[in-house]
C-alpha cells in the first residue's frame, strides 16, 4: 500500500468527519439517521476514494437486483407469477457489453437497529454472496480460476462494516468465512487505529478487482475461441472441459412466496441423491412444504406472505421470522 494512496484516504475520512458531524454525532440516533444516510454520506465515499475494484469495477448504490439472482429464483418458482429475488443495497459490478457481472454485494443497517434486523442483512447477504460465487463459477473455465473464486460481501451497521466472503470447497459445502472489521473512525482519537486497518480495506478493493478479473479472462477467452481467420483458415481454439466445481454446485435456497404456522411432532424429509426435494404433507385441508434440517414448524400455504427478509406478519398482529424462529410482538422494521 502506498503512502498515497493512504494520505488520500485518510483526508477523505477527516472531509467526512468535517462534512457529516451532526450524523456521526447522532449514529445511534434512528429517528435522525437514515440507512441511506449512513451508505451515501460515509461509505460510498470512501469505497470510491479507495477506487475500490480498481477501474474495472463499478458501485451500483440503492436497492437493486442482482440478474442472476432473479433468474436462479424463478427457475426454482416455474408456476409462481411476480417471483422477485432479494433487493441488495450496494452491488459491486463488472460491466461486460451492456451486462451486469456481481463481483460482490453489501448491506446497510442503522446503528440502532434488533438484532433481526442484522440477521436479516445477513441472510441475505450470505445467500447473495453465494448467487456471486456461482455465477463466476458458471462464467470461469480454468480450473486454477474457479478455485480461488469467492463471493465477497460487506454488511454495514452505522459507522461498522463487517466483510464477509463465500467459497465453496472440493466437498461441495459452501463456506461464509469472516475475513474483518472495518471502524470508521468518530473522532481523531480513533484516526490511529483506523489507520492500522487500512491494509484490511486497500484489501477487499484488491478482492473485488480480482474477481473481476476473472471476468475479463474468461470473456477475452471466449472470444479467442470463437475467433477466425476466414471460412478456410480457422483458428478457433479447441474446447476446453468445466473445472470440477461445477458438479459440486448447489442452488440457493429461497423460502416460499406464501406462508402461515403450524406446529407438527412428525416430520420427514425426503432426498433426491444430495439435494433435498419438497414433501408434500396435508393436514386439515391444508398443503405443507418441508425443506431443510431438524424441523419443528412447518409453513403451509395461506394468505399471509413472508417478506424477502423471511418475516410473516401474522394474523394476531405478532411477526414471526423464519430464520430465528422467533416470534416478535412488534413489527422488526419499527425503530
Amino acid at each position: 500500500m502506498s503512502g498515497k494512496k493512504e494520505s488520500k484516504v485518510i483526508e477523505q475520512v477527516l472531509d467526512i468527519s468535517d462534512e457529516e458531524q451532526f450524523l456521526i454525532q447522532n449514529i445511534s440516533k434512528a429517528n435522525l439517521i437514515t440507512e441511506q444516510d449512513i451508505v451515501s454520506k460515509v461509505w460510498a465515499p470512501l469505497l470510491k476514494t479507495l477506487s475500490v475494484g480498481g477501474k474495472l469495477v463499478r458501485i451500483k448504490l440503492g436497492e437493486s437486483i442482482s440478474q442472476y439472482s432473479q433468474a436462479e429464483k424463478q427457475l426454482q418458482y416455474v408456476h409462481t407469477k411476480h417471483v422477485k429475488a432479494f433487493k441488495i443495497d450496494i452491488r459491486f459490478i463488472y460491466d461486460f457489453n451492456g451486462n451486469e457481472y456481481d463481483v460482490g454485494a453489501g448491506e446497510a443497517a442503522k446503528e440502532a437497529v434488533d438484532e433481526t434486523k442484522i440477521l436479516n442483512d445477513k441472510s441475505k447477504l450470505l445467500r447473495e454472496g453465494k448467487d456471486v460465487l456461482d455465477l463466476m463459477l458458471h462464467t470461469v473455465i480454468p480450473e486454477d480460476d474457479a478455485k480461488k473464486a469467492i463471493g465477497h460481501t460487506i454488511q454495514i451497521k452505522g459507522l461498522c462494516a463487517h466483510v464477509i466472503s463465500v467459497y465453496l470447497n472440493s466437498n461441495g459445502l459452501y463456506i461464509a468465512k469472516p475475513l474483518f472489521k472495518v471502524h470508521f473512525p468518530t473522532s481523531l482519537l480513533d484516526l490511529s487505529d483506523f489507520c492500522e486497518g487500512l491494509k484490511n480495506i486497500f484489501h477487499f478493493s484488491r478482492l473485488l478487482e480480482d474477481n473481476a478479473k476473472f471476468y475479463e479472462s474468461a470473456m477475452n477467452s471466449r472470444k479467442r475461441r470463437l475467433s477466425c481467420i476466414d471460412h478456410d483458415h480457422s483458428t478457433r481454439e479447441s474446447k476446453q472441459p468445466g473445472h470440477s466445481l461445477l458438479s459440486s454446485m448447489k442452488p440457493t435456497y429461497y423460502k416460499t412466496a406464501s406462508v402461515t404456522r403450524i406446529n407438527t411432532t412428525e416430520i420427514t424429509i425426503l432426498f433426491k441423491g444430495e439435494i433435498p426435494i419438497p414433501y408434500t404433507l396435508k393436514s386439515n385441508g391444508l398443503t405443507g412444504y418441508l425443506f431443510l434440517g431438524e424441523i419443528s414448524e412447518i409453513f403451509v400455504e395461506d394468505e399471509l406472505e413472508t417478506d424477502e427478509n423471511g418475516c410473516v406478519l401474522m394474523q394476531d398482529g405478532k411477526w414471526f421470522h423464519q430464520e430465528a424462529n422467533i416470534t416478535l410482538d412488534t413489527s422488526p422494521y419499527e425503530d
